[in-house]
């Protein structure tokens, strides 16, 4: 007995040296290895953040997605942790490479409501969503926004908002209110007249900068989003976004590189291309390692080899202003929608096909020619293409 409490008492004294600094060397490599740096880039109401696509570290919804991990490899079955809804599917600019228009938005069919959209949300956190991501459409040319954030049980799931800057400044004080917190603004050149030009917006710049400025004040976590064609990145948009961003102190910059898909569905030179998106992730290493800076996530590196592979249909969902459920915003196969099927459902039908069984670790499938020649599918009734088309 003695020896037992001496042992006891041991290691409660190794605890209490020596699993602080355990404890930091887990959440670092956890970190480095999904974002491929381990800074933190914002502390938002106290907690450190890493990134604004992971929930703030020591937070509720940040022990939700530890304990959904753990029961998903206890089950072993794919369970999600993030959810893009498109709250509706209007816009006030035009962008070039948009996924949305062309592809999704369907000017014949009904967005879902609000109750519908409380509805679903809480299905999705009932599911294990610790992130929701508010997109669109513009989601800030949506009204009730707000009361769709203030739906979202805080325990459990971070909000963020994808956003094109337009109104932000004027909707932020609202949006905090409400509970959100972090906002990604839409910036794919640093210069005002290529940005412009590239969302057919005049002007638009200029007040996404305003919005930016704004969420900063009020305590959220702000980056911004910026889409990588082969020629923006060719000629430095990168680099020039990512100064951009140090000027204004922006917490972070997430970089897409862009999908073949929606507006880009003739893009044939962005299946199959990885050189250019290698060059994008070798080029972000300095800037994560110089603490100056913001945090830089290439999105094709979270999704890749080196982090946990591609999400779509594994351990992310999107669904649509009509409440189709898709693998991923794009690729626009339909495997359910929720106002008709439970949204548990539609995630287990969707799930226990072989093609997302597994994350694949050669990237993003939209862009491999191996999954978009895929045939089509039909179950219930609803054909579902698994190409990006």
């Amino acid at each position: 007995m003695v020896g037992d409490a001496v042992h006891r008492l041991r290691y409660r004294w190794f605890l209490a040296r020596g699993a602080l600094g355990f404890t930091e060397a887990l959440f670092e490599t956890t970190y480095r290895t999904y974002l491929n740096h381990s800074k933190v880039i914002h502390y938002r109401d106290g907690k450190p953040v890493y990134s604004l696509s992971t929930p703030a570290l020591y937070s509720r919804p940040a022990a939700n997605f530890l304990a959904r991990t753990l029961y998903r490899t206890i089950q072993n079955r794919n369970l999600p942790n993030l959810m893009s809804l498109a709250v509706n599917d209007v816009c006030d600019a035009r962008c070039e490479h948009c996924s949305f228009f062309g592809a999704v938005a369907d000017p014949t069919r009904r967005v879902l409501t609000t109750d519908q959209s409380k509805n679903l949300i809480r299905q999705a956190q009932e599911l294990g969503v610790s992130v929701l991501n508010f997109v669109g459409g513009e989601p800030l040319l949506r009204k009730d926004l707000p009361e769709l954030i203030r739906a979202v049980d805080k325990d459990l799931t971070t909000t963020i908002v994808f956003t094109n800057g337009s109104m932000l400044a004027d909707r932020i004080d609202v949006l905090r209110r409400s509970g959100l917190d972090s906002v990604y603004v839409s910036l794919d050149s640093a210069n005002q007249v290529e940005h412009d030009r590239f969302r057919a917006v005049p002007g638009l710049f200029d007040r996404a900068i305003d919005g930016i400025r704004a969420a900063l004040r009020r305590g959220l976590s702000v980056g911004i989003a910026c889409t990588m064609t082969p020629e923006s990145f060719a000629r430095g948009e990168m680099a020039a976004i990512i100064e951009l961003a140090r000027g204004l102190r922006v917490h972070e910059v997430l970089l897409f590189d862009a999908m073949p898909s929606g507006r880009y569905s003739s893009r044939v030179d962005l299946v199959d291309n990885q050189d250019w998106v290698e060059q994008m992730i070798e080029a972000s290493v300095p800037y994560n390692a110089d603490p100056a800076y913001p945090g830089v996530l290439v999105w094709a590196y979270a999704s890749g080899y080196r982090a946990t592979g591609c999400a779509c249909g594994t351990s992310y969902f999107y669904v649509s202003p009509y409440g189709d459920v898709m693998s991923c915003d794009f690729n626009h196969a339909v495997f359910g929608n929720a106002l008709v099927t439970p949204l548990y459902r539609i995630w287990d039908e969707m799930t226990s096909r072989e093609e997302f069984r597994q994350s694949a670790w050669g990237g993003c499938k939209v862009k491999r020619s191996d999954f978009r020649e895929l045939d089509s599918v039909v179950t219930d009734g609803h054909t579902k293409e698994l190409v990006a088309t």
